[in-house]
Parts: C-alpha cells; sequence; structure tokens
C-alpha cells in the first residue's frame, strides 16, 4: 500500500548520492509519495563552504511523488549544545507542519538519519519513525560535542519505532542502549554502475596517462592523503583521480603531479568514471568514524566491475575474496600495483556477481519488511494491552 514519507536526510538531495536519497528514490519508483528535507545549514555555514550559499527555505516538486524541502538557515552549535538543538528542531517542526498542509498531503511514515531530530520526534507525534543510523556521528570532526550527540543519538534510540543499522559494527555498538536493531548494509545501484555508457571517457580523464587509479567520494578529513601521495609517488607513470568535493587543504596532493582533484561531479556521469578507472581506492584513515562505516563506494567499484584496495576497514573484511585488503602503508602500495597488473577477465565477472547481491533494491527490500514488521507489531499491541505487557 503506498504511504507517505517525511525523511530528514544526512545529504542533500542533489549533493553526493547516499543511502538516504537512495532509498527514497526507489521507495517513490515503488509508487509511495517523499518529501525529503536537506540536512540543516547554520547562519556559519557559508562562511566555510561558500557553496552553501544564504538561502531561504524552498520546496521543489522534482516529479510527482517527491519534493525536496530546503530549511531557512538555522542557529550554529546544534551539535554542540542541546538547548540550541531543541531550538532549531521546534523551529522546523513549525515549518514542516506548514509545508504539509501546503501540499495538502499526509505523511505517515518518518524516516531520520541525524540523531538531532531526537528533539524533533515529539513535535510531529503522530508519525511512525524510522532512524537509519548510517554513521557514528558523535565521531564526526568539526562543531561536534560528543556527548551532547550521543545522549540525542540515546534518546532517538529510544523514541524511535524501528531502528536500522548499516553496519556490524554500528549493531554490536547501539544494542547496548536498544536491542531489536535490524542490520541493513549498504549497496549500490547496480544498474547503473555496471552500464557505463559506450564511447570516449570524459574529458578531463580522457588523455591522462595509464592506468587510472580513480576514487570516488568526499576529500574530507577521513580520507588518508599521506597514502594517496605514497601510492603516487611510488608509480609516478599511474593516474591517481579523485572525483568529489573537497572540504579540507589539500596541498600534499597537489604537489604529486600524477594527482587530479577533478571536484564534484553529478551521480548521473559516475559510471563514465568508473569504466576510465583501472583500479578503485578505499584509501580511508582507520579511526573511531570510519572503523562504524559500510562504503558504498566498495559496492559501486564491485559493480564497475574494478578491482579494489583498500585500508583495514571492519566492513570491508568479508569482501578479502575479492577485494584486496592492506593494514599499513607498504602494503597498500605494494597492492595497487600489483591488482592493476593481476586484473583479468574472470575477476571482472566474479566482481559482477558479487555486486549484484548487494543492490540498493535488495537492501530496501529488508528495510521495508522491518519498518512493515514493526509497525504491525505496533498496531497489535495497540489493540492488544494486555498482549503488549506480556510481551
Amino acid at each position: 500500500m503506498p504511504e507517505g514519507i517525511l525523511c530528514i536526510g544526512a545529504a542533500p538531495w542533489h549533493g553526493m548520492w547516499a543511502r538516504g536519497q537512495q532509498f527514497m528514490d526507489r521507495l517513490v519508483r515503488r509508487g509511495h509519495s517523499v518529501l525529503y528535507v536537506d540536512p540543516p545549514v547554520t547562519y556559519l555555514s557559508p562562511l566555510k563552504n561558500r557553496a552553501l550559499g544564504w538561502h531561504g527555505e524552498r520546496l521543489t516538486a522534482l516529479r510527482p511523488g517527491l519534493w525536496v524541502y530546503r530549511a531557512p538557515l538555522c542557529l550554529p552549535f546544534g551539535n554542540m549544545y542541546r538547548v540550541v538543538n531543541r531550538l532549531n528542531q521546534r523551529r522546523l517542526a513549525r515549518r514542516l507542519r506548514r509545508v504539509i498542509r501546503e501540499l495538502g498531503w499526509r505523511p505517515v511514515l518518518g524516516w531520520t538519519y541525524l540523531p538531532g531530530t531526537a528533539d524533533l520526534l515529539p513535535h510531529l507525534p503522530d508519525l511512525f519513525w524510522c532512524y537509519d543510523c548510517a554513521d557514528e556521528h558523535a565521531a564526526f570532526p568539526g562543531l561536534v560535542n560528543p556527548r551532547v550527540v550521543r545522549d540525542m543519538e540515546r534518546e532517538l534510540l529510544s523514541r524511535a519505532d524501528v531502528v536500522l543499522v548499516s553496519a556490524r559494527q554500528l549493531l554490536e555498538r547501539k544494542q547496548k542502549y536498544r536491542s531489536d536493531l535490524v542490520l541493513v548494509p549498504n549497496g549500490a545501484d547496480v544498474e547503473h554502475f555496471s552500464s557505463a555508457p559506450e564511447g570516449d571517457p570524459p574529458a578531463d580523464v580522457r588523455d591522462l596517462p595509464r592506468p587510472v587509479v580513480g576514487y570516488v567520494g568526499a576529500i574530507s578529513e577521513w580520507l588518508d592523503q599521506e597514502l594517496v601521495v605514497a601510492a603516487a609517488r611510488a608509480y609516478p607513470r599511474f593516474s591517481f583521480v579523485l572525483v568529489g568535493p573537497v572540504t579540507v587543504d589539500v596541498r600534499r596532493l597537489r604537489s604529486c603531479p600524477n594527482v587530479h582533484l577533478l571536484g564534484y561531479r553529478d551521480y548521473a556521469t559516475l559510471p563514465a568514471y568508473l569504466k576510465a578507472f583501472d583500479l578503485g581506492l578505499i584509501p580511508f584513515k582507520v579511526n573511531a568514524l570510519t572503523e562504524h562505516v559500510n562504503p558504498v563506494k566498495l559496492y559501486e567499484y564491485l559493480a564497475a566491475g574494478l578491482p579494489v584496495v583498500a585500508t583495514d576497514l571492519p566492513e570491508v573484511r568479508p569482501f578479502t575474496a575479492l577485494v584486496r585488503v592492506a593494514g599499513e602503508t607498504g602494503a597498500f602500495v605494494r597492492a595497487v600495483g600489483e591488482e592493476v597488473r593481476a586484473n583479468s577477465p574472470a575477476q571482472k565477472r566474479a566482481r559482477l556477481e558479487m555486486a549484484a547481491a548487494h543492490s540498493w533494491d535488495a537492501r530496501l527490500d529488508l528495510a521495508w519488511q522491518a519498518v512493515t514488521a514493526a509497525r504491525s507489531r505496533t498496531r497489535l499491541n495497540h489493540r492488544d494491552p494486555e498482549s503488549r505487557e506480556q510481551t
């Protein structure tokens, strides 16, 4: 049965596509209607990133059944001071109620990716809430007080009607606060990445010396620049191409003439870039943040048939039959050269077969089953208070 879904996203709809956009896009395709709310932008954010702009609120109808809402700028320090977050969430709730009225639409399901929405739920009590936990939010750098974020998340874990987690490490860490978590790993748009268009590669990689060693994702604090620099210097005839927005100082990367920073590229163009790669990199630092990450790029690289070299992340270890995992710099650098040379059609077929088992459609099936089952239990308990007490 089609449902109305209010989604509080962790990434802007028109930014780098991640789990939230993938799930919501597919839910719309399945006949549901979605109001996707871009993550909050504070009054300070445009000072750090001018691309964010000093914008007002905007509601955009992208296609039948899908709207994207951008709220006005909000107060900074919401992840540092709980009182600020409460003010921001109360204000957002008022605006969301108004937008919903203007649309003449009635959502029944709330789907959130942000711990701060613990203070939003009490203002939208009629929704059945799913918390889809895809990151260890308290470990993010920047204007974050880990204690405040952990406290908000603990309340959200308690208040949400169903909780999904994207990684085993998240499952183990959050189970002490809630026992009925449902593990739904990340995946890839297999059809999108396995069917790159025929013809020449994108112009900005077309004439680069081969092999091309590529990375797709944010160039942020969790990217191990020293590891990339070490590999680039070890293989001066290789081209190292990084596709994604840059949010940190990258002078070390720019010092290598065979490292090419292309910046953000639209999701629709990414298969053409991956088709131009000879190897995919996941050069993440191993820390409290990345240990809880189930990297989407792993599945996307496999869906493109690429050999992959990754640092020793817990969520990558189960894929060592087809992915090279390296725990230190020397091993990582050696693996880059060896995997480029060892690639074969048989290995590519094996990667494509593995990717097919990890599609976003299959992941959404798991997620929707969990949500549906939780809603059924809630309805049953509301009908039968004695049964609820017994359980």
